[in-house]
């Protein structure tokens, strides 16, 4: 149920009037994705190589103890060739690749990347976890290969809107919650910037923290 109300309002924002229809901000067209005009295919390299070591790191952590119980490099290799549609609950199927597809494509967006090209590189990392990873446990699973890049894409344009649009409140609570909803924004080099800078309230010195975009 709280799946299906999230992906409500993911497309409520990606298809929808916008944030204006539940609130009004002055200040909120100031907070916007800035894509990068030309992505070099160094920088395209590492930005995949360094989710992919995610990835790694992320399945082994969690999945430590069936990698411990069925995992082997044989799997790892044989079953690349073996893809099959699998047989996992439907929503929890659902559910577990769109938020991981989600993640992929908001860490792409932070890097720069066209709404379209996040897209596709979210799907080129799905099909890196689907063959080249999850394969040390099981076959890669033909549903996971577009349900993980498109469901996920689409609530994460949703959530990227709804993270700038907090942003845009400029209040503590609301800063908070735009991290939650896009937790990449603070990553070094993402559309976003967070700076500290000394400041006086009543002739004593303080530290003020300010969040700017990088233009």
């Amino acid at each position: 149920m709280s799946f299906l109300v999230g992906l409500i309002l993911s497309l409520l924002f990606v298809f929808g009037p916008g944030p204006g229809l539940f609130a009004q901000s002055s200040s909120r067209d100031d907070y916007h994705h800035m894509p990068m005009e030309d992505i070099s295919p160094r920088e395209k390299a590492g930005n995949f190589g360094f989710m992919y070591v995610a990835q790694w790191g992320i399945y082994y952590v969690s999945q430590r103890e069936t990698i411990d119980d069925h995992g082997s490099f044989k799997n790892w290799h044989e079953n690349m060739t073996k893809p099959h549609f699998d047989k996992d609950h439907f929503n929890y199927n659902i559910f577990k690749h769109t938020i991981t597809g989600q993640y992929y494509y908001l860490f792409y967006r932070s890097r720069g990347y066209e709404q379209k090209d996040a897209f596709a590189w979210a799907a080129l990392s799905s099909l890196a976890f689907e063959f080249a990873i999850e394969t040390v446990t099981e076959r890669p699973s033909y549903q996971d290969m577009y349900q993980t890049p498109v469901f996920g894409s689409i609530v994460g344009m949703g959530f990227e809107r709804m993270s700038l649009y907090l942003h845009s409140l400029q209040t503590w609570p609301t800063t908070m919650l735009g991290y939650i909803f896009n937790p990449f924004t603070v990553l070094p080099m993402s559309h976003y910037q967070l700076g500290f800078y000394p400041t006086k309230y009543n002739d004593k010195g303080a530290l003020a923290l300010s969040l700017e975009m990088k233009l």
